[in-house]
């Protein structure tokens, strides 16, 4: 594996360690702008799901294996499919096992995906491997953020936050 990949590797696995405990400790039925803690989550898993890897030939596998509805995802009134409906929340047990699931697909991706491709555009799509991976980081934390202001708000707890410091327990895990 690339040294470039492997890094960005490394760092997506720390972006899964934070994503991972913000969906165990997740004030999921919180309302916050007229949407629940559990549709800000989903939506980050599915931009992580469909913008990571390329958006143009992404296919949503979500509601026949988790039985969680694509438009779910959708948490602005000015976009086409939302649902605005507080009530309708989405198990943590589902949030899971999508997590996983887009986890295991972006982990499968580094592994054929090499550093002379980073800055290459995926077919049909507007910008390069890098430029989506880099966007999800992105979009990634500032939707752990979110959601970890929401539980604060409600259960006076803030989830864990793992930076480079995780690298070591990577290292560490990888070893046993």
């Amino acid at each position: 594996m690339d040294e470039i990949i492997r890094q960005i590797k490394d760092q997506t696995e720390i972006n899964f360690i934070n994503i991972r405990d913000q969906i165990e400790v997740a004030e999921l039925e919180a309302v916050f702008d007229g949407v629940n803690g559990s549709r800000y989550i989903f939506h980050n898993l599915h931009s992580m799901d469909r913008f990571f890897i390329n958006p143009v030939s992404y296919v949503y596998e979500g509601e026949k294996l988790f039985g969680i509805p694509e438009n779910l995802s959708v948490i602005s009134t000015a976009r086409e499919g939302y649902v605005e409906d507080t009530s309708i929340v989405i198990s943590r047990e589902k949030l899971l096992a999508y997590f996983e699931y887009v986890k295991s697909k972006i982990e499968k991706y580094f592994d054929q995906l090499t550093g002379d491709q980073l800055l290459q555009r995926p077919e049909g799509c507007e910008y390069t491997r890098l430029e989506l991976i880099l966007g999800q980081f992105r979009h990634q934390m500032w939707h752990v953020g979110l959601s970890s202001a929401i539980t604060f708000e409600g259960k006076k707890i803030w989830n864990e936050f793992t930076g480079l410091s995780g690298l070591r327990k990577l290292i560490k895990m990888k070893e046993k």
